[in-house]
């Protein structure tokens, strides 16, 4: 037996007051010599007797009256019960709905999501009366539809019915510890947690320290764990998409990379792969031969975005009994001219002098007559006429070899980056080191790196070279390939010594052959900063005219506007973010996805920039934003599942046995009723009720007695 209130047990010590106040009575007789009280003495005798024994029952009934009602507020419960007293005892539980993407599995007809939810309201309707219940749902997050344990079981049942799978993965751990901690705060005596879900071992990483928790709790709570899962043997999954060129110009063939995984049990052949572009029909497909069982394929996929502005790019298998993972969708920014902002911090008369000469050449690797028609137009400015340039108006700056400039255009540069742009510093003799280190790097956060000391050669036979091998960096990695050409060739002549800012998100890029950065970048918000070590000119090194400083600026511009594309897709679960421009502050916005999601969101800021922030995302796929400004902007974000959750495998016996020995498990059958499947001897009979019955009972007797008693005999 145990207590639900043990500390009102207290109260059997108010059973002295009754003792204490008769003892008291007794103390209080005198004895009074009085003639006549001899005649009284007689009579006393003949009744003492009758009268100690009336005395003794009502201070037995008194005192038992008092212990009844202590028992009775301190709720005493047997654990164990017989299943018949089971029944009778109302529950208050929990019914946690695993609504992870891999409860979309369905057997042909049905999804495990939508068993799972018929099978809760069987539970449901199999609760005693007077029973509450909460209804939650899991995946890598813990949701309470119905927070708190209800007795309105139809309300539960109509929440159950209008649950909605996620794209989420699974953890389970922190729902069943929350759970606990929900019905430890509760004083019913029968304490269930239901817990549904397909069994999916990658949701179970926290299985020790689920047992744990259930064995510390398990004569209070008792979870029933039941898996909704038929044995699957065959899963292919779209588990990667990523952009593999490096701009993404209107018109142009653009390459993606598309990875498709095997996470069935058997070899899987003649795998259809398509890739389109918003609701178009595919622009390219192939077929893969095979993928062994557990591995994965990668192929490459071309198409070409037709018009300026957002675009959705989907990857697409043929359809399995997982329909979540057989498609992945990924939103790039296309634009018609690349326009990109060269500022030039030393202009001349003499084109080979300026320090912008070789970048802009670089950028417009064509012949003049082309020029008009290529997809990148640079523009060239000089310092003085940086601070009246718009600079949103270009997706990346160069500053080549700009010396310094106003406090103003350093926050106009600031927000710039934060915001998605992209910045290439190019120093130079010009260039004001401390202004760099103390309000760039230091004050900003924008470089990645400082200035430090030049590092010169005495003459060309000294010169120092760039790392030959090892690239790790995606911006280089193309050079480990000999085929490709080598970023070695190049001689330095002077450079500065590049002392990387110790923060995660700086990477350095490339460097010089004795280990010294040369080249390091940097993500700020949603924007990324690429810092040189030396020159854009011939001035310090010959970089510029070796054939490989065009692939390698086109690269750095690709992976500026990556950066930017970064923004606009993210996994299931996070929130999307967008730093936009200041005429949107105030304004709201419109994410719609399909038919299954239309929210507004008001731009506000934060951190001193307008910034368009929507709440977590739940559901894969393309979403369309709508800002009300005259004219409306409209764009598109994408959210990607994790490829995990596409994973088979089931909890081993092993491990389903841990749980046996702390839960009940029960594997789930179309005929299945709850009624016969649940646990007969994990309950608790409370017995409150019946305590106050006979208190009353004695209460009553007394009454009754002590008017008896106290008449004239």
């Amino acid at each position: 037996m145990s207590f639900l209130n043990p500390l009102l047990l207290a109260g059997v010590g108010a059973i002295s007051v009754p003792v204490l106040i008769h003892l008291l009575n007794r103390s209080r007789v005198r004895r009074v010599a009085w003639a006549a009280m001899r005649f009284l003495h007689i009579s006393v005798e003949r009744n003492q007797r009758r009268m100690n024994v009336e005395d003794w029952l009502l201070l037995a009934l008194r005192c038992l009256l008092l212990a009844l009602l202590a028992l009775a507020l301190a709720r005493p419960t047997f654990q164990n019960a017989a299943a018949v007293l089971r029944g009778r005892t109302a529950v208050t539980g929990v019914v946690i709905l695993d609504n992870s993407y891999s409860m979309g599995m369905t057997d042909g007809v049905q999804s495990r999501f939508a068993r799972a939810k018929k099978f809760s309201e069987t539970i449901i309707d199999a609760m005693p009366g007077n029973s509450a219940t909460a209804i939650w749902l899991a995946s890598d997050v813990v949701r309470g539809l119905v927070l708190e344990p209800t007795r309105d079981l139809n309300l539960a049942r109509k929440t159950l019915r209008e649950a909605t799978l996620s794209d989420r993965s699974t953890r389970l751990f922190p729902a069943v510890r929350a759970a606990v901690e929900a019905l430890r705060r509760r004083g019913s005596s029968r304490k269930e947690i239901y817990l549904l879900t397909d069994g999916q071992a990658g949701g179970w990483e926290e299985l020790s320290e689920t047992i744990k928790l259930l064995n510390e709790v398990k004569r209070d709570i008792h979870l029933n764990l039941i898996l909704i899962s038929d044995r699957e043997e065959h899963n292919l999954g779209v588990s990667d998409l990523r952009l593999g060129s490096s701009l993404t110009p209107v018109d142009q063939s653009l390459r993606f990379e598309v990875q498709v995984t095997n996470f069935g049990h058997d070899d899987a052949r003649g795998v259809a792969v398509r890739l389109a572009v918003d609701n178009d029909p595919p622009s390219d497909q192939t077929v893969l031969d095979i993928i062994p069982a557990g591995a994965a394929k990668n192929v490459s996929l071309f198409t070409k975005l037709r018009t300026e502005g957002y675009h959705a790019v989907t990857a697409e298998i043929t359809g399995d009994r997982l329909a979540a993972d057989d498609r992945r969708t990924l939103v790039v920014a296309a634009t018609r001219r690349l326009r990109v902002l060269l500022v030039d911090g030393h202009p001349s008369r003499d084109a080979l002098e300026n320090e912008t000469f070789y970048l802009r050449n670089a950028l417009l690797p064509v012949d003049s007559t082309a020029v008009n028609d290529f997809y990148i137009e640079p523009v060239v400015i000089t310092p003085t006429e940086l601070a009246g340039t718009r600079v949103d108006n270009f997706p990346v700056v160069v500053l080549a070899n700009v010396s310094d400039f106003s406090q103003a255009t350093a926050t106009a540069l600031d927000q710039y980056v934060r915001r998605g742009g992209g910045l290439i510093v190019f120093p130079g003799n010009l260039v004001n080191a401390r202004f760099y280190n103390e309000e760039l790097a230091n004050r900003y956060g924008l470089l990645p790196a400082t200035l430090g000391p030049l590092m010169e050669a005495a003459d060309d036979e000294h010169a120092f070279h760039l790392q030959a091998k090892a690239y790790d960096h995606p911006l280089v990695t193309l050079w480990n390939d000999p085929a490709a050409g080598t970023l070695s060739s190049a001689r330095f002549l002077k450079a500065f010594r590049l002392q990387p800012i110790g923060r995660k998100e700086v990477r350095v890029v490339t460097r010089f052959a004795d280990n010294a950065a040369a080249m390091v970048e940097r993500t700020v918000g949603q924007g990324r900063v690429v810092l040189f070590a030396s020159t854009a000119n011939s001035a310090w090194n010959d970089l510029p005219v070796r054939p490989a400083f065009v692939p390698l600026l086109h690269r750095t511009l690709g992976a500026l506007l990556e950066q930017r594309n970064k923004a606009l897709n993210i996994a299931i679960g996070d929130r999307f973010t967008l730093r936009t421009s200041e005429e949107t502050l105030g304004k709201d916005a419109l994410i719609t996805h399909g038919e299954k999601l239309r929210q507004y969101r008001r731009i506000e800021l934060v951190e001193n920039q307008p910034v368009l922030q929507s709440e977590e995302i739940d559901l894969a796929g393309t979403y369309e934003v709508t800002i009300q400004t005259e004219p409306p902007v409209k764009l598109k974000f994408a959210a990607q599942a994790d490829p995990r959750e596409s994973r088979l495998d089931a909890l081993t016996e092993g491990q389903l046995t841990q749980l046996d020995s702390v839960a009940t498990v029960v594997h789930w059958q179309p005929e299945l009723a709850w009624k016969q499947s649940g646990p007969a001897n994990t309950g608790s009979w409370e017995i409150w009720r019946v305590l106050a019955w006979i208190a009353l009972v004695v209460a009553v007797t007394e009454t009754v007695l002590g008017q008896i008693f106290s008449e004239p005999k």
